[in-house]
């Protein structure tokens, strides 16, 4: 009786770290920090924000973050803006600096590859 006990607990504990370990997992992409990411472009545009900000929806191609909609930096939304478009004519993916969290972009770069 008492090596049945403890086999409970063994799987208990084993079960508890599997499912802190599958939790970790899942959670990692809503850490996603700014950095620079290669991304599909899925829309561009025509969804705006309540403020009249342009946005674009992206995924990143090694799923630090899923389809996520993202605020064009004022400054600069006609050079984004213009990069977004060409590349999603192309069928082409952009090298962004974004930050998943804050939904914000900064920079971006047409892949030519």
């Amino acid at each position: 009786m008492k090596g049945e006990g403890k086999m409970k607990s063994k799987k208990s504990l084993t079960v508890v770290a599997i499912a802190l370990v599958f939790t970790l997992f899942l959670t990692a992409n809503v850490f996603a920090a700014a950095a620079w990411y290669t991304c599909n472009i899925f829309k561009v545009g025509g969804y705006t924000a309540d403020d009249g900000a342009i946005q674009v929806q992206l995924a990143d191609t090694k799923g630090a973050f899923p389809k996520t909609y993202f605020k064009i930096a004022e400054g600069r939304l006609n050079q984004i803006l213009a990069v977004f478009l060409t590349a999603a004519s192309n069928g082409a993916t952009v090298y962004v600096y974004a930050d998943p969290a804050a939904k914000t972009l900064t920079r971006v770069y047409y892949n030519v590859e």
